[in-house]
């Protein structure tokens, strides 16, 4: 994926549409929600200061509840002073305990027009000290508590590092913090003072906040999209890398035998691929099988492979007109018109191909929505002398009727019951019943993934026919197979020799003839 100039404005406007929503709708949300926190969080503070004042005794008979007055005061960060009022004159406060002095007359007009308690901004006469007047009425009086306006200011700005507010009065008058000019805002109006929060954002907060988001998408498309082009270049990689295998005939046959549980003969193969790759490096089958599956390229490599077969069948059979190779097909492959007629042609002008080959459908693949297709081109196939395996037979989507239906030759029990049928009672019964179906069906069975001696007479047990794995030998290519079967039936012929000669000599039991 390239991005070019157009590519790049066409993104950066997608990404425009996209943040300006997202990002008035976050702002309308957080200015609500935030200015909800901040009227709370005032409505706490200054209900706990008219509790504290109203439970102090109003007449300050004794100097203890002098005392109780001033440590309210010191220990409130807002609050300043706190002072007393009757009948228009203050009597004491926290800082004299004798006062004689007339309330101001715009206080017399508020009390006179405006319910309690009273909330305002005013600036003191006095030493010219921003302060916010809480007024509240007492028993027989009023209570007027002075705070730091500037505190109060500084405490509302950082409510929030981004979006800012301010407190204002009934008649629109600003009590804390500034008034300011947003392009949008919300407000929340509280139920126990004469106060409202507004909180909002100008109109740089809201184009810093949509740019930024914008900037986001930007970055995270791009890092999406050069993400996307390494994993489709990296396939389109991988399927090249394969046309020109397929090309250079890089996947070559190799051979794991298969042996008579009776006779100890090998009587076949399973034919598994192999990637050479370059002709120098040979490259696992878990690292490409997969994937050349799902693209559709096993089809000619399965074609490549079955050349191969044809040419390298005679040689490693020998004399055994009985020997026969198994090669793996999927249902995909199966349903293939063109690749099945491919494969039908190659068997027809390939003699060695019509006798001893073995098609193995794997069960992982769901057939049983599929039966009536593949029993008509299972039966194509053995007209040509193709005999039928159903591979990891018990791990898979196969009904019994499927199977029967299908009709296979062979049974291939997957590897995972031959190697816990020694150790696991459950896995031993399973695997015994897997042999009885496989003689109730008149199927061959062949079990694969055998590794010990135990698990072989296991297997002998149940009388299954045929056995593969690493006991005897990995997947090996033409000449290792060759060789591998030469010794194998040297010393099988040994071992009948020795068997031979101790048969005859247990057989007379007289003494010696002289001839």
């Amino acid at each position: 994926m390239s991005f070019t100039v157009k590519k790049m404005l066409q993104l950066a406007l997608l990404a425009l549409l996209l943040a300006t929503p997202i990002t008035l709708t976050y702002l309308n949300i957080r200015c609500d929600n935030l200015s909800k926190d901040i009227a709370l969080a005032l409505n706490r503070n200054l209900t706990s200061l008219s509790t504290a004042v109203l439970e102090l005794p109003e007449n300050q008979t004794d100097a203890k509840s002098m005392n109780d007055l001033v440590t309210l005061v010191l220990s409130s960060r807002s609050l300043r002073s706190v002072a007393y009022f009757k009948n228009d004159h203050y009597l004491y406060s926290d800082r004299d305990a004798s006062l004689n002095g007339s309330i101001s007359s715009s206080l017399k007009a508020r009390l006179k027009t405006e319910p309690l308690p009273l909330l305002y901004r005013k600036c003191s006469t006095l030493n010219k000290i921003e302060e916010v007047h809480l007024v509240v009425k007492g028993k027989s009086g009023f209570y007027q508590l002075f705070m730091n306006a500037r505190y109060m200011d500084d405490w509302l700005t950082n409510a929030d590092e981004y979006l800012r507010g301010y407190v204002v009065s009934p008649d629109g008058s600003v009590i804390i913090n500034k008034k300011k000019d947003f392009l949008f805002y919300k407000s929340y109006r509280s139920a126990q003072f004469p106060f409202t929060v507004i909180v909002g954002a100008k109109a740089s907060q809201v184009l810093l906040g949509i740019g930024s988001l914008t900037a986001f998408i930007i970055i995270l498309c791009m890092i999406i999209g050069l993400i996307a082009n390494h994993i489709h270049t990296k396939n389109f990689s991988f399927r090249k890398d394969i046309d020109i295998a397929i090309k250079n005939k890089e996947f070559i046959p190799y051979y794991q035998p298969i042996v008579c549980n009776k006779t100890h003969h090998i009587v076949g193969s399973e034919l598994l691929c192999r990637w050479l790759y370059r002709h120098k490096k040979l490259v696992a089958p878990n690292q490409f099988i997969t994937k050349v599956e799902l693209n559709g390229q096993i089809k000619p490599i399965t074609l490549q492979l079955l050349k191969q077969l044809a040419v390298d069948k005679p040689i490693i059979a020998g004399n055994n007109p009985d020997f026969y190779v198994s090669v793996n097909f999927t249902l995909s492959m199966l349903s293939d018109p063109v690749f099945v007629n491919d494969v039908m042609c190659l068997i027809k002008q390939s003699p060695s191909l019509q006798r001893g080959l073995v098609f193995e459908m794997t069960e992982r693949e769901n057939t049983a929505n599929a039966i009536i297709k593949l029993d008509k081109i299972m039966q194509r196939f053995r007209e040509l002398g193709v005999r039928w395996a159903l591979d990891d037979f018990g791990t898979g989507y196969s009904s019994l009727s499927s199977l029967k239906e299908l009709n296979f030759d062979i049974i291939k029990i997957d590897r995972l019951f031959v190697n816990s049928a020694d150790t696991d009672a459950v896995t031993s019964s399973i695997l015994n019943n897997i042999a009885l179906l496989g003689k109730e069906l008149k199927c061959r069975l062949v079990a694969e993934g055998v590794e010990t001696e135990t698990q072989l007479n296991k297997l002998k047990s149940l009388d299954v026919d045929y056995t593969q794995g690493f006991y005897f030998s990995t997947p090996i290519n033409r000449e290792a197979f060759e060789e591998y079967k030469y010794q194998h039936e040297q010393k099988m012929l040994v071992a009948n020799k020795k068997k031979q000669q101790c048969y005859s000599a247990l057989k007379y039991h007289g003494p010696a003839l002289d001839i």
